[in-house]
């Protein structure tokens, strides 16, 4: 198996369970210097990633991904996937579905740099009664 599967069968795996994931498991799949971005912010580091995920998992009731089958050549790879999450103090708990995309470069056989496209006004401020009503506003308006 190339080092390129190796990588992207560990994403699969972490990611479609990631609620269930430790965030230590990160360590097999990320470079100690490693760099994740996403509409959130930028971190920089396994230890600052593992953070993010922590407090990203903190009281969600589930946070599982459906990923499409990928994209990749020797150094990078990029996914098309589909989060199911849910949040007691989001849309009343109910599970809510996001569609976004990874786009990864690996050294050796781990991730360097990753870069997750989604949208945040979807993903949470759509949920939240006055910024919710406010963002979809704009969003109607932009679409007329």
């Amino acid at each position: 198996m190339s080092a390129m599967q190796s990588v992207i069968d560990r994403f699969v795996d972490y990611y479609t369970g990631l609620d269930n994931q430790p965030p230590s498991a990160l360590a097999a799949l990320y470079d100690v210097n490693a760099t994740l971005r996403d509409p959130f912010g930028e971190h920089q580091g396994l230890f600052a990633i593992q953070r993010y995920f922590t407090h990203l998992l903190t009281n969600v009731e589930s946070c599982r991904f459906t990923i499409d089958p990928p994209l990749y050549d020797d150094r990078r790879f990029v996914v098309t996937w589909t989060m199911h999450w849910s949040h007691p103090r989001i849309a009343a708990g109910e599970i809510l579905t996001l569609p976004g995309c990874s786009s990864a470069e690996i050294a050796g056989d781990t991730i360097i740099r990753q870069r997750d496209y989604y949208d945040a006004g979807e993903m949470i401020y759509e949920h939240l009664p006055l910024l919710g009503w406010a963002v979809r506003g704009v969003k109607r308006r932009v679409r007329s």
